[in-house]
C-alpha cells in the first residue's frame, strides 16, 4: 500500500511539473499530460497545475451544494458538467466562439447541450495568491437557470450570472449580490442605455459582443438584477418574481416587465438611475442547512492520448468550429485506431454536416471497439431510427429484429446516464409509434419532461401519446400553453396543427 501511495505521489508530481514545462515549449496543447478529476456533479480536464484544479472543484461543488440547499436537488439533475479548465488564457483563444473570425471576447463561457453542459475557462498561474472565481460561478449560474433560459431576456440571464458571480461562503452561510467593482467603475463613466435598447440586445448584438461595447451591457444587467433584487424599492423587489411568471404564462419581454412591476419603463429607468447615484449597494446572505466548507470528494485519473483528442475536437465542435474539430479527430485517430473516442468524435462530426450513413457508420464502429459513451449509444439508435423515416420524417411501426436493436440503444443510453433526458424522450417517442409498450411511452416522455420541462417539443409528443390513447381533453390542455406568443413559431405551428385535428374529429 506505501509503494502503491508513493507512486501516485510520483505520478502527480510529474503530471504537475509536466504542465508548468508544457506552458513554456512549442508542444501542442493535446501532447500534454492531461487529468481528470471526477466529483459529484462534474468532471474536470485540464493539463493545468493540479493544485489550482482541485481548487477549482472544491468551489464549485460548494457552490453546487449550496444552491441544491435552496432550490433543491431537482434543479441540479442533468448530465455530467464537462469543465474544460486551459492552463492560461492564452492556450483557451483557439477555443473560444468566434465572432465575424475572430476569437470572442470572454473569459469562460457556459454551453447547455442536450447530452452534455459545458464549461470552459482558463486557470490562474500557480503563484496567483487566490483563484479568482467571479467567472466560474458566473458560467455554472447559467446552468442553475437553465430551465428559464427558454423565456428570460439576456439582461437577465447575465445579470442574474453576474449577481451569482459573487457567491462566498463561510461555514453554514453564504451571500451573493456582492458589489462589483468594474461594473461600478463603468456606470461611473459611462451614461446608462435607454432600457429599451438594453431589452433589445440579443446574442449577435455588438454591444455583447464587442470588447469595446459588451461592458455597460453587463453592467447595466447587474445594476437593474441587482435593483429589482435587493434594491431600495421594495414595491420592485416584491414583485421582482412576477416577472417570471408572467413570462412562462406567455407574455413578451416588455410587456412582461411593466407589468410585473406595476410601472412604466421611464418611471423604472428614473428609478435605477437614482439607485446608481445612491452608490449603496447590500449583499444578499443566505443561510444553508448544513456547513459546507468540509472538503469535496473527487477521483483523480490520467486522460489517455486518445481522450484528450476527442475533448479538444469536441469542445471546438460544440462551438461550431467544424474544420478544426476534425483535424484533432483525425489526428487522435491516427494516434489510436482502434480507440471508440475518436469514432464517436468523427460520428458527432458527420451528424453536424448532415451526413447520416456516415454518422451511422462511425457510431457503431464505437460501439463494436467497446464504447462506453452513453451519448455513442443515443446516436446510434438516434441515427438508425431517423433511416426509418419518411420524406417528411413520419414514422411507423418497425419490424421486431429492427426496432429491439433501437430499443436496446436507448436502454443502454440510459444505464448509463439515467438523468439524459433527450434518450428517455426518444425512447418514449419510439414505443408511442411501436404501440406495443404505451405505458412505457408514457413513463419516458414524464420523465424527460421532469428533466427539461424547458424543452417544449417534449410535451408535443406527450401530446401525441395522449391523443393514440383516445384523451382528448389532456392532448388539448398539454398543448394549450404552446401557442403562447413567447413560444417557438415551429413549436406553436405543430400545436396549432394538433389542435386544428383534434377539433376535426369532435
Amino acid at each position: 500500500m506505501r509503494r502503491h501511495q508513493i507512486l501516485i505521489l510520483a505520478w502527480l508530481l510529474a503530471m504537475s511539473l509536466g504542465a508548468v514545462r508544457g506552458q513554456t515549449t512549442d508542444v501542442s496543447l493535446a501532447q500534454r499530460p492531461w487529468v481528470e478529476i471526477r466529483t459529484a456533479h462534474f468532471h474536470f480536464y485540464s493539463c493545468g497545475a493540479l493544485g489550482s484544479l482541485y481548487k477549482l472543484a472544491a468551489r464549485l461543488e460548494q457552490f453546487c451544494t449550496a444552491y441544491s440547499q435552496l432550490a433543491g436537488t431537482q434543479a441540479l439533475e442533468s448530465p455530467p458538467i464537462v469543465v474544460m479548465a486551459f492552463p492560461d488564457q492564452e492556450s483557451m483563444k483557439p477555443f473560444l466562439p468566434q465572432h465575424h473570425g475572430h476569437p470572442a471576447n470572454l473569459s469562460g463561457f457556459f454551453l447547455h447541450g442536450h447530452d452534455e453542459n459545458l464549461i470552459v475557462l482558463s486557470l490562474p498561474p500557480p503563484e496567483a495568491p487566490y483563484m479568482d472565481l467571479e467567472v466560474i460561478f458566473h458560467e455554472y449560474g447559467h446552468f442553475l437557470f437553465r430551465h428559464n433560459d427558454r423565456v428570460w431576456p439576456l439582461w437577465l440571464k447575465e445579470g442574474m450570472a453576474e449577481i451569482y458571480s459573487t457567491f462566498a461562503i463561510s461555514g453554514r452561510s453564504a451571500c451573493i449580490a456582492v458589489p462589483i467593482d468594474r461594473h461600478l467603475q463603468t456606470l461611473a463613466t459611462q451614461p446608462l442605455l435607454p432600457l429599451a435598447d438594453l431589452f433589445a440586445v440579443k446574442e449577435d448584438s455588438p454591444q455583447y459582443n464587442e470588447r469595446e461595447r459588451q461592458g455597460l451591457f453587463y453592467a447595466e444587467s447587474w445594476l437593474l438584477t441587482h435593483f429589482l433584487m435587493t434594491g431600495d424599492h421594495p414595491e420592485y423587489t416584491a414583485r421582482f418574481g412576477q416577472f417570471t411568471t408572467l413570462l412562462h404564462q406567455g407574455m413578451l419581454p416588455l410587456p412582461a416587465f411593466t407589468n410585473a412591476l406595476q410601472a412604466p419603463l421611464p418611471r423604472v429607468q428614473a428609478d435605477l438611475q437614482r439607485y446608481l447615484a445612491r452608490r449603496t449597494f447590500r449583499s444578499v446572505a443566505l443561510t444553508l442547512g448544513t456547513n459546507i466548507s468540509a472538503p469535496v470528494p473527487s477521483q483523480l485519473q490520467r486522460v489517455v492520448p486518445a481522450e484528450v483528442y476527442f475533448r479538444l475536437g469536441d469542445e471546438l465542435l460544440r462551438v461550431q468550429q467544424l474544420e478544426n474539430a476534425e483535424s484533432f479527430f483525425v489526428q487522435g485517430r491516427k494516434l489510436a485506431p482502434k480507440s471508440p473516442w475518436l469514432a464517436e468524435g468523427l460520428g458527432l462530426l458527420a451528424s453536424q454536416r448532415d451526413q447520416p450513413a456516415e454518422a451511422l457508420r462511425y457510431f457503431k464502429a464505437a460501439i463494436d471497439l467497446g464504447s462506453t459513451s452513453f451519448l455513442t449509444y443515443y446516436e446510434y439508435a438516434q441515427e438508425e431510427y431517423s433511416a426509418t423515416a419518411d420524406s417528411q420524417k413520419r414514422h411507423t411501426r418497425l419490424p421486431d429484429p429492427q426496432a429491439d436493436e433501437i430499443r436496446r440503444g436507448l436502454l443502454q443510453s440510459i444505464t448509463l446516464m439515467p438523468d439524459f433526458a433527450s434518450a428517455h424522450a426518444l425512447l418514449g417517442f419510439f414505443e408511442m409509434v411501436q404501440g406495443d409498450h404505451l405505458e412505457v411511452a408514457q413513463e419516458q416522455l414524464l420523465r424527460a419532461i421532469q428533466l427539461e420541462p424547458e424543452n417544449h417539443s417534449y410535451l408535443l409528443s406527450l401530446a401525441q401519446l395522449q391523443m393514440r390513447t383516445q384523451n382528448p381533453a389532456a392532448a388539448r390542455q398539454t398543448l394549450q400553453p404552446l401557442l403562447r406568443p413567447n413560444e417557438a413559431e415551429e413549436i406553436r405551428t405543430q400545436a396549432q396543427a394538433m389542435l386544428n385535428h383534434l377539433a376535426g374529429n369532435d
